[in-house]
């Protein structure tokens, strides 16, 4: 198992002990310099309490299992309110909300990026309603996803 999966596998135990979802993970850096960065949200969102209580605890976990070779830096947040989209998980929790999406391939007149909202996602692909109307976006296509705050 490599450090990512390990430092997953962690994460993932002390964001569900916590009733916490874990959003992503992102490790990066070179060895005996690497950033970890585990990103966690809630239905209700998620406090800095509760950011640092999670970053405690995984980071004795880490301490414990040393997983990452060298030293590193742990970082814990909340995916923002303008978070990346990668897994399909993410865009079924994130119906509703405003995306840009970049593809790999031409889905609309205007190129490579799709805006609009996400009306629908299943297992295949996401469905977005905007200004040129409903289009479907295969994750395949997908080279990024992040949803849009607006301000009222």
């Amino acid at each position: 198992m490599g450090a990512l999966e390990e430092v997953s596998t962690l994460a993932a135990a002390v964001a569900e002990r916590r009733s916490l979802r874990l959003w992503d993970i992102q490790v990066s850096g070179r060895p005996g310099q690497a950033v970890v960065r585990v990103f966690v949200d809630a239905d209700g969102g998620v406090d800095l309490d509760t950011v640092a209580e999670m970053a405690q605890e995984l980071s004795r976990g880490l301490d414990l299992h040393d997983p990452i070779p060298g030293r590193y830096t742990l970082e814990v947040s909340s995916p923002g309110l303008e978070r990346n989209l990668s897994r399909p998980e993410h865009f079924q929790l994130s119906k509703g909300r405003k995306v840009v999406i970049k593809t790999s391939s031409t889905l609309v007149p205007e190129g490579h990026r799709v805006e609009g909202t996400i009306v629908a996602a299943n297992r295949d692909g996401v469905r977005i309603e905007g200004g040129h109307g409903a289009v479907e976006v295969p994750y395949d296509e997908i080279k990024s996803a992040r949803t849009v705050f607006e301000w009222n």
